[in-house]
């Protein structure tokens, strides 16, 4: 029986957003196909240290691109449930330029990281790779999760990667030179951020515009601080393997971007969840909230299983024989990957609608600590399997410090993250 709501009526049945789950779901397997294929094809033309420079230049653009997004995953989509079109077309717009301010400093630093850490003979391909992959930090996906609308997802996004990555892919078979694949991925995502911005948002070179833009480094400075430390836990540990454990690096990074994949097929999961927690009333938004970290932390659990088992019965193919991922590496990975579900939905399920941010950035920024810690540590001292359980206990702190010491009552009738992960499985 439904709980009553504060005005005595019963609030109403909570029940899966199931179309908007499957909408959302259906996008990053679309990009994930493609993401898996790009692997086999770099590892067969460039071979293990090719592979370990493209892995390089991954991880440290995927850093880049998630201190780009600068908190507007977490705020973006609450921030937009009570606009009009009108409004809502010019926080797209704000969002875009004071994205594209910080990338003018952020992304050629991030490509000069990667040259300075790329194998040798890999420099170059290593720093467009993370040129390329940072633009995903300039994505509108947030947009769509607020709006609820996959299919301009779909159609401005998640379309023109897939014809990117397939064009990169085929002219790096048909030359042999892995340099395709930055080269063509890059000039596809400014293509499509282009036609993105020019057909949805309100462009505006205003005073007022250009005032709103810099407000937002200050208005989003703790959920954009969350982006930063979430940042250096995903990017900062493939780059210390490479420092002190350089014989494991391409191990190491296969496991973290199989990771690192199957986290897009988690993703919008969360995403999803975020909007239909940000648009529900009061009486029956604590109940949304515990549902979300219910169903996405399962789905964690069984996307992790798969991995752990299945990993290393086909890294011969996924890595055309280059390298071998054991159980040893591909148990903690799917461990990780598992807790990373739980987390990430507490935190942009819970927290993010219910405005704590501050203690977002608290968890993330715990956790990245450990994470930067226990990978210098455990991967110079077992080599790829520290690395791998180093992220696995990362994860372990950022759950522990989000349980901890929010166990008052939450603001618009959520409920403590204590009180929503009670009884949700752990890997």
């Amino acid at each position: 029986m439904a709980a009553p709501s504060s005005d005595g009526a019963p609030a109403p049945r909570t029940t899966l957003p199931w179309r908007r789950l499957a909408s959302f779901a259906s996008l990053p397997m679309i990009s994930l196909v493609s993401s898996v294929v790009i692997i086999p094809v770099i590892a067969s033309v460039a071979g293990a240290q090719g592979w370990a420079a493209v892995a390089l230049g991954q991880a440290l653009g995927a850093g880049a691109a998630t201190v780009l997004q600068y908190g507007w995953g977490f705020t973006g989509p609450t921030l937009l449930a009570p606009l009009g079109p009108t409004e809502r077309a010019r926080l797209l717009w704000v969002s875009i330029l004071s994205r594209l301010m910080l990338a003018v400093i952020l992304i050629p630093a991030a490509a000069g990281v990667a040259a300075f850490l790329a194998p040798d003979g890999r420099v170059l391909l290593a720093a467009l790779t993370t040129v390329a992959t940072a633009t995903f930090g300039l994505s509108a996906f947030w947009f769509f999760v607020g709006t609820g609308r996959a299919s301009d997802a779909a159609r401005y996004e998640t379309v023109p990667r897939l014809l990117a990555v397939s064009s990169s892919a085929a002219l790096v078979l048909a030359t042999g030179d892995p340099l395709y694949y930055p080269v063509v991925f890059l000039a596809g995502q400014m293509l499509a951020l282009g036609w993105l911005t020019v057909k949805l948002a309100s462009i505006s070179f205003s005073g007022q515009t250009w005032s709103q833009a810099f407000a937002a480094f200050r208005t989003q400075r703790y959920a954009a601080g969350s982006d930063v430390v979430v940042a250096v836990s995903q990017s900062v540990p493939t780059s210390i393997v490479a420092g002190v454990a350089h014989d494991a690096l391409a191990v190491f990074a296969a496991g973290d971007r199989l990771q690192k994949l199957a986290q897009s097929a988690i993703q919008p999961l969360f995403n999803a969840f975020q909007g239909w927690v940000s648009e529900s009333p009061r009486e029956s938004r604590a109940s949304r909230m515990k549902l979300s970290v219910l169903a996405t932390s399962v789905s964690g659990v069984l996307v992790g299983a798969v991995l752990a088992v299945g990993l290393p019965l086909v890294d011969y193919v996924l890595f055309a024989g280059e390298v071998e991922v054991r159980y040893d590496v591909a148990i903690p990975v799917g461990i990780a990957l598992a807790l990373y579900s739980l987390t990430s939905s507490i935190n942009f399920n819970v927290l993010a609608p219910a405005g704590h941010t501050a203690h977002i950035f608290r968890s993330t920024a715990a956790g990245a600590v450990v994470s930067v810690v226990a990978v210098s540590l455990l991967a110079h001292e077992f080599a790829a399997p520290g690395g791998a359980w180093a992220i696995v206990l990362a994860q372990l702190t950022v759950l522990v410090v989000q349980l901890s010491g929010r166990r008052r009552p939450q603001r618009a009738g959520a409920p403590a993250p204590a009180e929503v992960a009670g009884g949700v499985p752990v890997a």
